[in-house]
């Protein structure tokens, strides 16, 4: 009964230790850069432009409907008039005064400033929209950069540490054996040596790993309380150079908000323009006033009217205007063929940066697997006398330098094959990340 028991509690605590652990989680590359997305500062400042955007499309639609006024008032008058003079209480008459009036005016044609002003200021928000997405994607970019140098610095610590424990053994083996009088105290002095440098060595990588825990927490914007999961590439690569440089000039945000600007600024010429016809406006307005002028009693009426208004002259401020906007195209204009050629150039340097990686995976490997070799080989030798302690400290070296180098190089080329499809400006779509909206802001409503 009681071994029952104790087979029962057992039992019980390894299911417990297997609950926790399926608990326990690692943090995926895919949750980090969500997370500096949607709290960088920077993004919801961005975000809160384009909101604002938004907004002054409203504010120009406003044109196209009617505008209502009521003015009333109440007060004292005291007339003095033709009326007043000719009655019996003398030259001046004060009464109390009160009047009222609704008036209702509708655009009917204005030139095409409203319909010019909303456009205007929808390709401004498309503008501000498409810079929301580019300013979301180096974000991403910077995450997905941070994220795989924490790994990657994770690595290279674990085997400084486990170069280390090596040079460490054979540190050991050497000292038991210059002890017993079977090594020189020449041999003794080398490995010390080279366990320095590997405690140098190891070092030197945690100094790394906290420099990008650093810059990981400046850019996700917390430290990663648990453990990373392994970051890899699985995303659609393009074939070429050239195929990567045409989804770049046709789909990046910072090509299509320029062009949404150059459009922007041709709506505000034509709005320049619309002073050059006349403004045509329905009015309708009620009056109601009593004891107005000295007469005692009400006078009320209504009137419906169609208003004309053309300025004529007003000193070659709407010519310079035109003029103005006509430059600001032209400025326009500039600034998208230096995006473009950013585009291309980060483009290039991109592609670049990923066939050199991509080359050196290869060699690098062939490397690792050549310098383990000759370790091995150089260990049986120098068991048996035909390898010197310096030569079997060299191969560990060399060996140390080798990983190290090829750890690096496999992460670089993560990194860049993530930089092309950034360059190419379909990164977040890609990864099937979502900017930031309206819902991540808190503001204040009013009417």
């Amino acid at each position: 009964m009681q071994g029952s028991y104790f087979l029962l509690k057992s039992l019980y605590a390894f299911l417990f230790l297997l609950l926790c652990s399926s608990n326990a989680f690692s943090v995926t590359l895919i949750q980090a850069t969500e997370q500096a997305v949607t709290t960088n500062p920077e993004v919801l400042e961005q975000l809160n432009q384009k909101l604002s955007r938004d907004s002054e499309i409203r504010q120009a639609e406003s044109g196209y409907f009617p505008s209502i006024d009521l003015v009333a008032g109440y007060g004292t008058e005291t007339s003095d008039n033709n009326s007043t003079r000719a009655t019996k209480f003398g030259h001046s008459r004060s009464m109390n005064r009160q009047e009222a009036q609704l008036v209702l005016r509708q655009m009917l044609f204005d030139g095409f400033e409203t319909s010019s002003e909303t456009a205007r200021h929808e390709y401004r928000s498309e503008s501000a929209n498409f810079q929301l997405i580019n300013l979301s994607q180096e974000v991403t970019i910077d995450a997905i950069t941070a994220f795989i140098n924490v790994l990657r610095t994770q690595k290279l610590v674990k085997f400084a540490e486990n170069n280390v424990k090596i040079h460490e053994k054979i540190h050991d083996q050497v000292e038991l054996r210059s002890n017993m009088g079977a090594d020189n105290q020449g041999s003794l002095s080398q490995i010390t040596g080279r366990l320095n440098l590997a405690y140098s060595n190891l070092e030197a990588e945690r100094n790394n790993h906290q420099d990008a825990l650093t810059e990981y927490e400046k850019v996700i914007g917390t430290m990663p309380d648990d453990a990373l999961e392994e970051a890899s590439f699985d995303l659609p690569f393009p074939e070429n150079y050239k195929d990567a440089l045409a989804k770049a000039l046709a789909n990046h945000p910072a090509i299509m908000a320029a062009q949404a600007d150059i459009s922007a600024v041709r709506m505000q010429q034509r709005t320049s323009k619309s002073n050059y016809y006349p403004d045509l406006e329905l009015e309708l307005g009620s009056e109601w006033a009593d004891n107005q002028n000295g007469v005692r009693g009400h006078d009320n009426g209504h009137y419906a009217m169609v208003n004309v208004r053309y300025n004529l002259y007003q000193g070659g401020a709407d010519k310079a205007r035109i003029t103005k906007d006509a430059y600001l195209i032209n400025e326009a204009q500039s600034r998208l063929d230096v995006t473009r050629r950013k585009a291309v150039k980060v483009v290039e340097l991109s592609w670049n940066a990923y066939e050199s990686s991509n080359r050196r995976v290869t060699f690098l490997q062939k490397y690792v697997d050549a310098t383990v070799k000759t370790r091995n080989a150089y260990e049986q030798q120098f068991r048996i006398g035909e390898r010197t302690l310096l030569d079997l400290l060299n191969t560990e070296n060399e060996i140390f330098s080798a990983h190290s180098e090829n750890i690096k190089n496999q992460y670089e080329n993560i990194i860049a094959k993530y930089r092309v499809i950034d360059s190419m400006g379909i990164l977040l779509r890609e990864l099937r990340l979502s900017v930031v909206t309206e819902a991540n802001v808190t503001h204040e409503s009013g009417r």
